[in-house]
């Protein structure tokens, strides 16, 4: 049953406490992959009709500025079939297949798993009827799940009935099984961090075609989950982001009888994880009271006092590199050298992914999230531990000194950490998050955590370094970055560098 999110305060701390990483922990042995009960990647909907979409157009918008204040809405072009393949391509898509197998898509998503799905609900558009689509890239096509308009469905769970006249909505989906395949209970944050990565394109992919667009995080459960046909326990609604500027007629809102489609199977024996599946109802919201009572909660950042060393950084390197580009180009990174970055560099990675971020459960230029930075060779910066001040666009030095066998013990002794000239650790003080918009809030966090990774991911390779994505020994990262960070938990890791190329043979 769904609850009110600020009714269940004790389930956030058991759910981080038993998906929390320890060196005990990683380092037991496991029981190992099934590999013959891997999950499709894939999903479909069988004798569904499908619409075939347009070749994405390519945008010249640079990818820097694409991560940044959306467009006005008087700037806004019209949403068509055109700009909606191209969203949805910037965002999901198949950009390139690897020659050793296997295809990689526009975001990057942990163990290359994919646990994130793309509905569309539309109004009528040139070149597409209005109802209720599922993206399939590897068709490149929309799959009908309903006829007709169903955006008044989207504005009553979501509590905005500008939702009903947007000319479309994107829902970001979330399949538990793709990830807890691999990482078992801890996937319902994986849901998060690679549902918040599809975010930060889509916003961007909308910024890019001049489309007005903001991030959903609070609505009604059971009914956007009712609307797209999903059961809301192995499938779930993550995010939606309405996308154009409003106008027209509202749509009504209208009896939703269950899906005449099911979807393709995952795997043959797909396993549920308790933990995940209660924490996931303990953050359900149950009515539009609890919607409003979300959108009008005011949370801040601690503030921190401190007389640490406080480092200028230069001026962010500037790109001339599209969006476009940056998303067909985009890989994580699997090795780095230890060759240095420019300060310049860094700076963009931090300052561009720090930018507004259009948010139901954000105010202004706010964020849940304070950046914590391990340099390790950065051209001009002297190695040691930092904190990034967002409204400074400085570094404050926390302490000094090579920290590399550090920063690879942290993020699960992995040698990307050690090897990166940069790891950024995006962390929050979840019990003050919680305690402004109750169980909601750690998904809050935790998709904002992997909108700023998918930002900083662009950035990178808009300025040219590589990034991967991490995770971590949790309470060994909070307790490394304290007492500064003393009421602060991470969640999520992105590491930057330079790439080493792989030999023909690899």
């Amino acid at each position: 049953m769904a609850v009110d999110a600020a009714a269940a305060a004790p389930a956030t701390r058991h759910y981080r406490d038993v998906t929390t990483h320890t060196p005990e922990s990683v380092r037991r042995p496991g029981p190992g992959l099934d590999w013959a009960n891997k999950p499709e990647l894939y999903r479909t909907y069988a004798g569904a009709e499908t619409v075939a979409l347009p070749t994405p157009q390519t945008l010249a918008q640079l990818a820097l500025a694409a991560i940044g204040p959306l467009p006005a809405p008087s700037a806004a072009a019209p949403l068509d079939i055109g700009t909606l393949s191209t969203v949805l391509f910037l965002t999901g898509g198949i950009t390139r297949t690897r020659a050793s197998g296997g295809d990689i898509r526009a975001t990057a998503a942990a163990g290359a798993l994919y646990p994130n799905e793309l509905y569309v609900v539309a109004g009528d558009l040139p070149g597409l009827p209005a109802g209720v689509y599922h993206y399939e890239p590897q068709a490149a096509h929309l799959a009908r799940l309903r006829s007709g308009d169903w955006r008044g469905g989207v504005a009553v769970a979501a509590d905005d009935p500008e939702i009903a006249r947007a000319p479309a909505t994107v829902v970001v989906t979330g399949i538990l099984w793709r990830s807890a395949w691999k990482y078992r209970a801890r996937a319902y944050r994986h849901l998060h961090w690679d549902g918040g990565m599809m975010a930060a394109h889509l916003l961007a992919a909308a910024a890019a075609t001049s489309m007005p667009a903001t991030l959903r995080a609070a609505f009604v459960d059971r009914e956007l989950d009712r609307l797209l046909g999903l059961d809301g326990r192995r499938e779930l609604t993550v995010a939606l982001v309405p996308l154009g500027v409003p106008a027209g007629t509202a749509a009504a809102s209208r009896d939703v009888p269950p899906l005449a489609w099911t979807p393709s199977s995952l795997s043959p024996r797909p396993l549920d994880y308790p933990e995940a599946q209660a924490y996931h109802t303990a953050t359900q919201l149950a009515d539009a009271a609890a919607v409003r009572r979300i959108r009008t909660a005011q949370f801040q950042v601690p503030a921190h006092t401190t007389e640490a060393p406080v480092v200028a950084l230069p001026v962010s390197a500037t790109s001339q590199i599209p969006l476009d580009t940056a998303v067909r180009r985009r890989s994580s990174a699997r090795r780095f050298t230890h060759q240095p970055i420019a300060a310049a560099q860094l700076a963009a990675v931090l300052s561009a992914p720090a930018s507004a971020l259009a948010a139901d459960f954000l105010h202004g230029d706010g964020s849940l999230l304070e950046t914590y930075v391990i340099v390790n060779a950065v051209d001009g910066v002297l190695a040691g531990a930092y904190h990034y001040r967002r409204g400074e666009r400085r570094l404050e030095q926390l302490r000094a000194g090579d920290l590399r066998d550090t920063a690879g013990f942290l993020c699960l002794e992995q040698a990307l950490a050690r090897d990166a000239a940069a790891v950024l650790f995006y962390m929050s003080p979840l019990d003050h998050v919680g305690g402004a918009f109750g169980e909601r809030g750690y998904r809050f966090a935790e998709l904002e955590a992997g909108v700023r990774g998918g930002r900083a991911y662009l950035a990178a390779r808009a300025v040219g370094v590589g990034a991967t994505g991490l995770t971590f020994y949790d309470r060994e990262v909070t307790r490394f970055f304290s007492p500064h960070a003393a009421k602060l938990e991470p969640l999520l890791v992105v590491a930057i560098g330079v790439p080493a190329r792989r030999s023909r043979g690899g």
